[in-house]
């Protein structure tokens, strides 16, 4: 099977972080998991929650971080990466992957060999199904393709090429670097299904609405200053799909 490593940056999860390692546990049947918890300086019980999973599942590794930001926590998570990485994809501690997704994910590598990577839609909700773990029936959600890490799966190798994260982002680092990733002119699939579930709650720190525009702003700012460098570089129209955006952080 293929090695999948999946990179999860965590500081003060306690309530969530079980349910997004029990949601990628799941899928361990369909590729060796790598999960790579990096605790940020976490004050309440999530690295015991962490620990006490790893101890039960072999494929969960926690690494113990200082409260250096999101974008440190998930360069810490990238330097934990074994030599015979096939695959890699993220996951934050509060949200959810769905049963299946990496199955789908990896068969259209397996269909598609030169692929770089694979990119699905994200599901945003607020009312979980404990027991299935994905978002409750009957209650609203909003599908939408916008930045998120978790929505595609890369071949380590781009990861490797495209490198670390930058460290200069509070908040955007996840923007920076799929646009980073997609100046490098990759091999990609666009999925049409749901391959993240985005838990909103009061936590989220998208609610900082001015420290996410400056994250967004410095992305495109530097994003301006590299194309001056890639002719007529032009990002996949299809990639991100704004249609549907207006609103989506005030939901």
């Amino acid at each position: 099977m293929s090695k999948l490593a999946v990179l999860m940056a965590a500081r003060n999860q306690a309530p969530f972080i079980g349910q997004a390692l029990n949601s990628v546990l799941r899928q361990r049947a369909v590729a060796t998991l790598d999960i790579v918890v990096v605790d940020d300086g976490s004050t309440d019980a999530t690295a015991d929650i962490v620990s006490r999973l790893a101890e039960a599942n072999r494929e969960i590794r926690l690494v113990k971080g200082t409260q250096h930001g999101i974008a440190a926590a998930r360069n810490a998570g990238l330097s934990e990466l074994a030599p015979d990485t096939d695959f890699v994809t993220f996951l934050d501690a509060d949200d959810l992957s769905p049963d299946g997704h990496y199955a789908e994910a990896l068969a259209r590598f397996e269909q598609t060999p030169k692929l770089d990577l694979v990119y699905g839609t994200t599901r945003w909700f607020k009312q979980l199904d404990e027991e299935r773990l994905e978002p409750m029936r009957g209650q609203p959600w909003i599908d939408v393709r916008v930045v998120q890490l978790a929505a595609g799966v890369y071949r380590a190798a781009i990861v490797a090429k495209v490198g670390t994260f930058d460290e200069q982002f509070a908040m955007g680092e996840d923007m920076d670097y799929l646009l980073r990733m997609f100046e490098t002119v990759p091999n990609y699939g666009i999925m049409e299904e749901v391959a993240v579930y985005y838990r909103r709650h009061a936590g989220n720190t998208t609610h900082d609405r001015l420290e996410l525009r400056r994250g967004f702003a410095l992305a495109l700012l530097k994003s301006a200053k590299r194309r001056r460098h890639l002719g007529e570089f032009a990002y996949p129209s299809e990639l991100f799909d704004g249609s549907n955006v207006a609103g989506l952080y005030d939901w």
